[in-house]
């Protein structure tokens, strides 16, 4: 074992996934502190740690962007006196409560701002070169410069965050938002008497809802969020008529069964497309786009 805690410390969180900037140091005072990550745009701090140097040497430290994160203890768990495991564990419910304290108050901020930057959008051009390329409408979209920018809500419909799609595709979202168990509606508002389906993009959810005028369809904004806005619609209408429908790829696929199994949903798959699909086509927006490419209608 390192007998430096600090570098103790700073190697058990790469071995989580926590990586620091290099330019980036720990302050090892007890209290939290948020810091760069090496993969950080310039002014983000998504990495937030606090260490404890005196004895037993000990901390916590995680990722808000990649939810990654640690608990980290100086001396093997065995050793601890029964003193020093009573001290660890009230530091651990005490950094956790911080974590969790600085967590609420980013998404709060996050969200102040969403609406702050929201409210004034004009809607987005029916010409934005995303929207043409899609083959898709405005619907809820707005726009600030080239960007399309879209909401990030809950079942409630309170806002939570943006999505912002570059002319080329380019996506990011607001920094600091709450994303789990939050979704774009770009078809419709969900309720308990029409079926919903969630999506992973906003461009596959207008497709399907233009395809599907009966439904609901929902953007979880990518695939590691399909399973918590599907446990979230489920928990909310037990008796929703609920689909999943990912994208075509692995991850897709994998995410996608899984939301399915755990939220007691029915999944879309692309096991009946024909199997001489471009490369490209990797979701239905883009399969929707290729077949009219094809010259062929969606009612063949």
């Amino acid at each position: 074992m390192v007998n430096n805690p600090l570098v103790a410390f700073q190697e058990a969180m790469q071995a989580a996934g926590v990586f620091l900037a290099a330019d980036a140091y720990i302050t090892p005072d007890g209290q939290l502190h948020r810091a760069r990550a090496a993969d950080d745009k310039p002014g983000a701090l998504s990495i937030w740690y606090n260490l404890h140097l005196d004895a037993p040497a000990s901390g916590a430290a995680g990722n808000w962007r990649t939810g990654a994160r640690l608990t980290w203890c100086g001396k093997r768990l065995q050793s601890l006196t029964a003193s020093e495991r009573a001290l660890l564990s009230q530091r651990i419910e005490q950094d956790r409560r911080r974590a969790q304290e600085a967590t609420e108050a980013r998404h709060k901020d996050a969200a102040a701002r969403a609406l702050h930057i929201w409210k004034p959008l004009p809607p987005a051009s029916p010409r934005h070169p995303y929207l043409d390329r899609k083959g898709i409408a405005p619907g809820i979209a707005r726009q600030s410069g080239g960007a399309l920018v879209l909401p990030v809500v809950d079942f409630s419909g309170a806002l939570h965050g943006l999505q912002f799609i570059a002319e080329d595709g380019g996506k990011k979202f607001l920094s600091g938002m709450a994303k789990q168990g939050h979704f774009i509606p770009s078809g419709g508002t969900p309720s308990p008497d029409r079926p919903l389906w969630i999506t992973e993009g906003h461009a596959t959810a207008c497709t399907l809802s233009a395809l599907q005028p009966g439904v609901v369809v929902i953007a979880a904004c990518d695939a590691g969020n399909l399973l918590s806005v599907a446990t979230e619609a489920r928990k909310r209408w037990s008796g929703i008529d609920l689909v999943v429908c990912p994208d075509f790829d692995a991850i897709g696929c994998q995410k996608g069964q899984e939301a399915a199994e755990k939220a007691r949903a029915r999944i879309m798959k692309p096991d009946r497309l024909p199997s001489d699909l471009p490369a490209w086509v990797s979701d239905w927006n883009d399969w929707s786009v290729w077949r009219k490419s094809q010259g062929v209608s969606h009612a063949e």
